[in-house]
């Protein structure tokens, strides 16, 4: 169990989560058949966790590029991101002396185009695709898991949202695309 499923957090200003370090992250999907949407998770590389692709923010880069990058780095994904973010959850990282620090990741949503054969962390995470109740059963995170829920039973917010932006929206599952 994931230790952030055992913390209520506490969002009061001058607690420990109003003091969290920052994450950017991608909430990464796209259409399959008959309407339907589906979820990519990523696997954490220490323990094996189902999670979305996040990192730390990058001087001189805005959120949501930052979200994007580390996308493409950990999952080897490329799509239209959403520069809004769409939602924050929290969570509490273990490190390697035991120590564990509040972190409060805000993501943007990714209608992933693309998904790369070869990418940078490869032969360190697996991927998969999963539809949206699936993928908030496999999710250790307890309130990212809660919004995905909320997504499953109303998947046109996701859908709406990034129409209204774009004007359109990918009809057909992303491609694999082989980059040597």
């Amino acid at each position: 169990m994931d230790i952030a499923m055992m913390v209520d957090v506490d969002k009061t200003p001058g607690t420990a989560t109003a003091e969290a370090r920052q994450q950017y992250g991608v909430l990464p999907w796209r259409f399959r058949g008959k309407g339907g949407i589906e979820m990519l998770l990523i696997t954490s590389r220490e323990r094996g966790r189902w999670i979305v692709p996040r990192g730390w923010p990058m001087e001189g880069r805005a959120p949501f590029m930052t979200a994007a990058l580390e996308a493409f780095e950990e999952a080897g994904i490329i799509g239209d991101i959403d520069p809004q973010p769409l939602t924050d959850f929290h969570y509490l990282k273990g490190h390697d002396d035991g120590s564990r620090e509040h972190v409060k990741v805000t993501l943007f949503g990714m209608n992933v185009q693309g998904t790369l054969t070869h990418w940078r962390e490869r032969g360190q995470r697996k991927r998969q695709w999963f539809g949206l109740d699936e993928a908030a059963a496999r999710l250790d995170d307890v309130e990212l898991a809660r919004f995905v829920r909320m997504l499953a039973s109303d998947p046109a917010r996701l859908v709406k949202r990034h129409r209204s932006r774009r004007g359109f929206g990918l009809q057909r599952p992303a491609p694999e695309i082989g980059l040597a």
